[in-house]
């Protein structure tokens, strides 16, 4: 090959690319803020044209709310994948409580798209929740735990998410220490437990 010649450019599978523009997409709120997101600047990150960003999203909220489908389900399949090997309830209890907390607490991509409601309105929820739902695995292994109806197990997990998650907006807001706030949660949440299973 003489000097002159370019080399040749691969082309990206259609999945790749648009893979691709997520990616970017997801850079630019994160560096830039959401408000900066626009097609234009995702072309711009990616390095291809305007036309092309509009061959893979008619939209930018159609770009958003396949974004935020991606990343619930990379967020919850980890969770899935933590939940899975562990068995000791207290260590399922920090998981959850953990990743609850820093759901919301740092500030990341998918508590940025979360806070957008016309994203979250657009998004088929019962198709996503077959693909990551932990609430179930979370149920049963209180209802073992505890040896409690299905009931009283599933009020347990939306009262223990609940709560980290008001704890995680607290630290945002106010700050502190991290890993006091998540024992403190845990704390608050075995005395809640106690208290449900003693009535």
């Amino acid at each position: 090959m003489n000097s002159l010649t370019k080399p040749k450019r691969s082309r990206m599978s259609p999945q790749d690319r648009r893979m691709q523009l997520l990616d970017c997409a997801k850079e630019i709120i994160l560096k830039r803020g959401f408000a900066s997101l626009t097609m234009e600047a995702v072309a711009k990150e990616a390095k291809v044209s305007n036309p092309l960003i509009y061959k893979y999203f008619d939209t930018r909220l159609a770009l958003l709310q396949e974004l935020t489908e991606r990343e619930i389900v990379r967020y919850y399949t980890e969770v899935l994948e933590e939940l899975d090997v562990d068995k000791d309830f207290q260590h399922l209890l920090r998981i959850s409580v953990r990743t609850n907390f820093d759901e919301v607490a740092n500030g990341n991509i998918l508590s940025i798209l979360r806070n957008q409601p016309d994203i979250e309105n657009g998004i088929d929820k019962a198709k996503l929740r077959k693909k990551i739902d932990v609430a179930p695995i979370l149920v049963q292994r209180t209802m073992e735990a505890y040896s409690v109806s299905r009931g009283q197990a599933a009020k347990i997990v939306v009262f223990s998410a609940g709560a980290s998650q008001a704890a995680a907006m607290h630290w945002r807001q106010y700050g502190g220490d991290r890993t006091k706030m998540i024992n403190d949660v845990i704390k608050f949440i075995n005395g809640g437990i106690e208290t449900l299973i003693s009535k």
